[in-house]
């Protein structure tokens, strides 16, 4: 029971955050390229 306690999803927490830095990135490509052609 102990070791269900202190179990931490670390695959899990790092596809989410390297999800959402990718998707940021892809976003923020997107922006200041229509921002450039105004």
């Amino acid at each position: 029971m102990n070791e269900r306690e202190d179990f931490f999803p670390k695959g899990a927490v790092a596809f989410f955050v390297l999800m959402i830095a990718f998707y940021a990135f892809v976003w923020l490509s997107l922006y200041f390229t229509l921002l450039a052609r105004r």
